[in-house]
């Protein structure tokens, strides 16, 4: 594994639905984080969207799907994740680090060498158009 150097290239051009699992939801639950769960946008049994500070923990449970980040006052979907901060020194840091989701404390890109050069290529974009 290597060393995570806060490029945030990761987050920033991460999107999909599978970032978060329904043992997040229920570990956020019992660590009383609806800090985070109101960020969460998903459909219950019944098709409904809702947000995950909302529910019980048995709701949490039978969740059919979750769908991504939103703004929990406007109910916009938010890319890259609300938690990811910039940093004045150029790097990124996630501010739920040590409770973030099981997907992201287990990135590893495949091919580390390729995710590098995108890292770099992404930098000098930042730097031009910064």
């Amino acid at each position: 594994m290597t060393d995570c150097d806060q490029c945030g290239l990761c987050c920033l051009n991460y999107s999909g639905t599978s970032w978060a699992r329904t043992t997040d939801l229920l570990r956020w639950h019992d660590l009383g984080r609806k800090d985070i769960l109101k960020f969460v946008s998903m459909v219950d049994l019944e098709g409904k969207r809702v947000t995950g500070d909302r529910l019980s923990r048995e709701e949490l449970g039978r969740i059919e799907r979750i769908n991504g980040w939103i703004d929990p006052v406007t109910g916009r979907e938010l890319s890259p994740c609300p938690f990811l901060s910039a940093e004045p020194d150029g790097r990124y840091r996630c501010t739920i680090h040590p409770v973030k989701p099981e997907t992201c404390r287990r990135f590893q890109h495949e091919d580390w060498a390729i995710f590098v050069a995108y890292r770099d290529i992404f930098r000098e974009y930042r730097e031009i158009d910064g």
